[in-house]
């Protein structure tokens, strides 16, 4: 299997999540073997665990955040090399999930490249835990990821997700971030979700759902997407059978740290 790029640069605008200022990316192919690479004043920040910051509400490199569901996309599309140059503190959130993105790279057309994939594969079965979230990642010969959440007022959500036999495009890039109505404020306080809008977000309130939901059981399906993004820190695909029960980026990156440390190749 090839590396793979895209055919045309493109950019995109928006918000941050976070910030609510401006943001926008142009996004570049970028040659074999060079992997994801954020540009960001003046700064050159690979898509790698030595890069990560931070992993409050959203997955932060070196001077630029939220990157997980630009990441999710370019990983679900089988995309290995790009340049990312970043304008503002954090990427556009657009409409809160990964297809926008997803859109706008294949639109770009992925290319093939002549360098081989060079595919991360486990040897043993790492497990974590912290609190009540629980990871696993085992030996598979593929991609997939089983997933479990719960939300008050939700209840339970399990999916399993494999995209060998499912469309991500379909069934993971639609699902948006989300969040509880009643803790906005706190969040506010805190210089988060300033940017946060029933346009980019799946609003969720003691009640139920404040705006629509795209799926039955779309907050899982976003974690999975986020995990799929926290994952592209390995800087390699991953074969492995995940587990994930209320999983989160801290846990998600936690996970990478313990890949990279047993991997041997």
């Amino acid at each position: 299997m090839k590396q793979r790029t895209i055919g045309r640069s493109f950019s995109l605008k928006g918000i941050g999540l976070h910030s609510g200022q401006p943001a926008g990316i142009e996004v570049a192919p970028a040659p074999a073997d060079s992997g994801i690479v954020f540009l960001t004043n003046g700064e050159r920040v690979p898509v790698s665990l030595a890069s990560l910051n931070g992993t409050q509400r959203g997955t932060s490199l070196a001077g630029v955040a939220v990157v997980e569901h630009f990441l999710s996309a370019a990983a679900g599309l089988g995309l290995d090399n790009l340049t990312v140059t970043v304008h503002g503190p954090e990427l556009p959130v657009m409409d809160g999930s990964a297809l926008i993105f997803a859109n706008a790279l294949l639109e770009a057309g992925p290319v093939e490249q002549p360098a081989d994939r060079h595919f991360l594969e486990l040897e043993e079965v790492i497990r974590l835990s912290s609190g009540k979230a629980r990871l696993e990642a085992a030996p598979y010969r593929g991609f997939k990821v089983e997933f479990m959440v719960k939300f008050e007022g939700f209840g339970e959500q399990s999916l399993i997700f494999e995209p060998e036999r499912q469309s991500y495009l379909k069934e993971i890039a639609p699902a948006r971030t989300f969040g509880y109505l009643e803790e906005a404020e706190e969040l506010k306080k805190k210089g988060l979700a300033l940017g946060a809008s029933t346009e980019n977000a799946l609003i969720l309130s003691q009640k139920g759902y404040v705006n629509q939901p795209r799926f039955a059981d779309e907050l899982v399906r976003h974690k999975i997407l986020d995990l799929i993004g926290d994952l592209a820190l390995l800087g390699r695909p991953l074969r492995a059978a995940i587990k994930a029960d209320c999983s989160g980026h801290k846990l998600n990156t936690e996970l990478v740290r313990r890949i990279l440390a047993h991997d041997r190749t």
